[in-house]
């Protein structure tokens, strides 16, 4: 079974994470996999929306600690690579020249919920779950949301929802501005159906011309923001605490982080 799937109907894309038993957690060979086929839809002209979403009950659990833990240990120019890879991914939904839809049933977990937030629309299920889980094994949000997040919920609920780690319902999410929308998970597939119904049948030039000029006003672009990511998330990876924060993440324990 594949690690994902992709179909094109009706001008539009949907791409589908598809490893349940790890909650559509990240692997290299499902990035490898998958970044050129997004970086091909970019070219498509008879694609004009794509909407990203993960199978069975699950967004995206993030980076998939277990089968990534060797780029870990061995040393920094594995785990330069290994970041490299994950931001290759980011990179080929945020470059997507047309609108981007994140259908979000079930959790979205630190890279998983970068991975929405670079989605231009979100709608999510009442059942959904957001976490910035990062700093919960020491470290950084390295998934470009040093750009997305402080401008969908303002710097002070990107400072809580970064630091203190919490899960966020799906309903607060629509609160905070997280999400576009909340839906019961019963329709959640037809609401979705219907926004990418409607944004494949809407003017394809005027849509990517207007996301492109609101990326251009952001200020800053997604490459500089990965890069400063990548500098802060290297010597994070290469810390004690790191090491503190994944034992106990595996041991269900309390971690005390000693800052070195």
């Amino acid at each position: 079974m594949s690690d994902h799937t992709l179909s094109v109907l009706d001008h539009v894309a949907t791409v589908t994470l598809n490893r349940p038993r790890r909650k559509n957690a990240l692997s290299f060979p499902l990035i490898d996999a998958l970044v050129p086929e997004l970086e091909a839809l970019a070219g498509r002209d008879d694609v004009r929306a794509l909407v990203l979403t993960g199978a069975g009950g699950s967004f995206c659990s993030g980076a998939d600690l277990k089968e990534n833990a060797q780029a870990v240990l061995a040393g920094e120019e594995a785990r330069r690579a290994g970041i490299a890879a994950f931001h290759r991914l980011l990179l080929a939904v945020w470059q997507i020249p047309f609108p981007t839809l994140a259908v979000v049933d079930g959790d979205a977990v630190g890279f998983g919920m970068d991975l929405a937030l670079a989605c231009d629309l979100r709608l999510c299920s009442q059942r959904a779950r957001f976490c910035h889980s990062f700093s919960r094994i020491a470290l950084v949000p390295d998934g470009g949301s040093s750009l997305t997040l402080s401008r969908l919920v303002g710097a002070a609920k990107a400072a809580e929802l970064t630091l203190l780690s919490e899960f966020v319902s799906g309903e607060e999410a629509a609160r905070i501005g997280l999400v576009n929308r909340v839906l019961p998970e019963d329709e959640l597939g037809a609401a979705a159906a219907d926004w990418a119904a409607r944004l494949a049948a809407g003017p394809p030039l005027a849509h990517r011309l207007a996301k492109a000029n609101w990326r251009a006003g952001l200020g800053v672009s997604m490459e500089d923001a990965l890069a400063r990511e990548l500098d802060a998330q290297l010597t994070c990876l290469g810390s004690e605490d790191l090491m503190t924060g994944v034992s106990a993440w595996m041991q269900g324990t309390t971690p005390v982080f000693v800052g070195r």
